[in-house]
């Protein structure tokens, strides 16, 4: 099946680059995008706006042979910082969804006075602050192609580029200095460490809650590409199982699927697909014992409820079960 390639319309992208045309401080922001986003041309309109790139780790930007001189992997870690206000934008562009990003969200919705231009497929709003008054309907690559070429060839200055990657290279560093320097066992270094192993083509599928976001703060920008995959949305505890195996299925590569205890209990029976169709899949399964990510919220503060509510730790041993379907189990220390 060819999918349908919808050029933007030209009055569009000529008001979105009339307000681009001004904007001294821009940002580009690529976001999460079922089978990635382009990103020759993306990167080309961060160039020619003198822009820092915003890469979500599910927009495909985040690795691959593209120039990566200008993609930030760490703004998540950098924008809890209050003193991270100086590097408020003018002007945003955003392809694809809404970042995975926790803080850069806030920090967006924080930013009224800077006009957003949403790239989006047809038919599609999402927006959900409300927040982008010029939308540009159309294929990806041919809406940052025409941003581009109507921007022209007027030089602009990388001070402010530079401010952005220079500060989100030492929250990168910083995050993954202490990622490897804690005693005990700790998530976020899953993803520091299985960046390490695996080859190029290899694919990732997070879990959502807590697995999407260590995957957010810990995979670094590099010229190895991976796939990173995750179910994002109001089925994200639904399936994570069976999603990886259809990975699997696909053959392109390892797989790993790094996901935690309670949407692990919710497809177990997944497994079943593992043995009947023989697909390869290693499970890296979290085993926090319950809602690992109500921690970070306000419901934590509620000790009456908290653990029968939210926490709702299942005290299941998961060996019998993976071994029942052929698996091999093993007990990391």
């Amino acid at each position: 099946v060819a999918p349908l390639v919808v050029p933007p319309a030209p009055g569009d992208v000529e008001a979105a680059a009339a307000v681009l045309r001004n904007a001294e401080r821009p940002l580009v922001i690529a976001g999460p995008e079922t089978g990635g986003l382009p990103a020759g041309p993306i990167v080309a309109l961060a160039g020619a706006l003198g822009a820092p790139l915003l890469a979500d780790p599910l927009s495909g930007l985040r690795t691959g042979s593209h120039d990566l001189s200008r993609v930030c992997d760490s703004y998540d870690a950098m924008l809890r910082d209050v003193s991270a206000a100086v590097l408020a934008p003018d002007a945003v562009v955003r392809f694809g969804a809404s970042p995975t990003s926790k803080p850069l969200n806030q920090f967006l919705a924080l930013l009224p006075r800077a006009p957003e231009v949403l790239a989006d497929f047809p038919g599609s709003w999402r927006d959900p602050f409300g927040r982008a008054p010029h939308r540009i309907e159309g294929d990806a690559a041919l809406a940052a192609r025409a941003l581009t070429a109507a921007l022209g060839d007027t030089p602009r200055a990388s001070r402010w580029a530079g401010a952005w990657i220079a500060a989100d290279r030492r929250a990168g560093e910083a995050m993954r200095r202490s990622a490897t320097a804690f005693a005990e066992a700790f998530e976020g270094r899953v993803f520091t460490e299985l960046q390490e192993v695996l080859p190029e083509g290899a694919t990732i599928v997070a879990g959502n809650s807590m697995p999407v976001r260590d995957l957010d703060s810990f995979i670094a920008a590099s010229p190895r590409r991976l796939e990173l995959v995750s179910n994002r949305g109001a089925n994200g505890i639904d399936g994570v199982v069976s999603t990886a195996l259809g990975a699997a299925a696909a053959g392109r590569g390892p797989v790993v699927l790094v996901i935690g205890d309670i949407s692990f209990y919710h497809d177990l029976n997944g497994l079943w697909a593992a043995r009947r169709h023989r697909l390869d899949l290693t499970v890296v399964l979290v085993n926090n014992n319950g809602g690992g990510i109500f921690h970070y919220l306000p419901q934590s503060a509620h000790d009456a409820i908290f653990e029968e509510w939210f926490g709702t730790p299942s005290d299941l041993d998961f060996r019998p079960v993976v071994e029942m379907y052929g698996g091999r189990f093993t007990r990391a220390t």
